[in-house]
């Protein structure tokens, strides 16, 4: 009895370990780290302005893109509604920030896959039909050592990444 108690113990276990070799990843697939690039934001006073005058925040999108031609020939109505679908070839990340206050600089650290080549911004802003609520950005060579700066002026965003030149000319 107790022995055919061990044999069964024995198959369970060659079954489970089978089971989690099948489970797991080949070197093919190895793991990616992703970048970590510093984004500065800052707003002035008189973003998002309504109707009475009044400044009111605005919601950012970052979308992490292989591709912003997709992103570019959008509308904001369906970026606003249905960005998944709309970005489906060339998205392969995006983050929701916090509400951005009017006169705001904020600085975060954004985690971006190695497959992005562009980081795109879209601001929901409540004048939609005459704002400029996108801007998209090629990421540089070496994006981590290069900040992306977002600026919201009134009605408008954009995103950018410069690169300094270096002083000493060859």
């Amino acid at each position: 009895m107790k022995t055919l108690s061990m044999i069964r113990l024995s198959i369970f276990s060659s079954l489970i370990g089978f089971v989690l070799m099948g489970c797991s990843s080949t070197s093919n697939s190895a793991f990616q780290p992703v970048l970590n690039i510093e984004v500065n934001i800052e707003a002035t006073n008189d973003i998002n302005v309504f109707d009475d005058g009044d400044a009111r925040p605005v919601i950012l999108r970052i979308y992490q893109l292989n591709d912003a031609g997709n992103f570019d020939k959008a509308s904001f109505t369906s970026l606003y509604s249905d960005d998944q679908t709309v970005l489906a070839d060339s998205l392969i990340d995006s983050k929701r920030l916090s509400a951005v206050l009017p006169g705001e600089k904020r600085t975060i650290m954004l985690d971006v896959q190695q497959q992005a080549k562009f980081l795109a911004i879209f601001a929901e802003f409540s004048n939609y039909e005459t704002a400029t609520a996108k801007s998209s950005v090629a990421l540089v060579e070496d994006p981590e050592s290069y900040p992306v700066f977002i600026a919201i002026t009134h009605d408008k965003v954009e995103i950018t990444q410069p690169v300094k030149e270096s002083w000493w000319k060859f």
